[in-house]
């Protein structure tokens, strides 16, 4: 892997902190990593950056806070690498430092972050290995379908003769012409049905007495009160 310095702010002591944000770490560890004969209470912290691989980053965002409001934020620029460092120096001993980073990849969803809380003393030497845990954005897509409508339903005459045919005519209509075409059901009590289409059918008289016919219309979506439902009474009275 290749390494790039971002900055560096150096001190006229030898002791020097390091700080590293690994991509695939899980666990903090301490190491010595300076000349244990030449300490003072000035210090360099390092943060240093891998990303591993199936991530590419083009900026990360930290931010340092500490005890006595101390403060510090930024950003890396990243680019192409897949190790970054950037040395500060001089954080003010103390306890309850947190540190905390965050960038965007590329593809502008996955998102990587990760931080942890360190103490700060003036003679003292670690290196701390933070997890960056990195997740995308869930895109849902959702379809939302305009119901069929039953505008009417009529039949002209609505009286005949046993033996007699009405014709019953349906005003249909489905506003976004999907998810399916539309499809007719028809019903009858009595009588008989012929030619059913979505735009009507034939009820035709075989007894006499008052019988219903129902239409129902559907496009495909049989969600909850989506398909409609129409109908009409028709009379059949006896032959002369």
């Amino acid at each position: 892997m290749g390494e790039r310095a971002i900055g560096s702010w150096k001190s006229r002591s030898s002791s020097v902190w390091i700080l590293c944000l690994l991509a695939a770490a899980t666990a903090v560890t301490a190491s010595a990593c300076a000349d244990d004969a030449d300490r003072s209470t000035s210090n360099t912290i390092t943060f240093k950056l891998d990303f591993g691989s199936g991530v590419t980053l083009t900026l990360v965002d930290y931010r340092i806070t500490g005890p006595n409001n101390f403060r510090r934020i930024g950003s890396l620029p990243v680019d192409d690498a897949p190790i970054v460092t950037a040395t500060f120096q001089n954080l003010p001993p103390g306890q309850g430092y947190n540190i905390q980073v965050k960038g965007t990849a590329t593809d502008d969803a996955t998102i990587c972050q990760g931080q942890m809380t360190f103490d700060v003393t003036a003679s003292m030497s670690a290196t701390l290995q933070i997890p960056l845990m990195c997740g995308g954005i869930a895109a849902v897509t959702a379809i939302i379908n305009k119901c069929p409508v039953i505008d009417g339903l009529s039949a002209i005459p609505s009286e005949v003769n046993v033996g007699a045919s009405i014709q019953v005519v349906a005003d249909v209509r489905d506003d976004d012409g999907g998810p399916q075409p539309l499809s007719a059901i028809w019903q009858t009590d009595g009588g008989t049905l012929s030619n059913l289409s979505r735009t009507g059918a034939t009820f035709t008289c075989t007894a006499p007495g008052s019988f219903t016919v129902g239409l129902k219309i559907s496009d495909g979506d049989n969600s909850n009160k989506c398909p409609d439902t129409g109908k009409l009474t028709l009379l059949c009275t006896p032959a002369s």
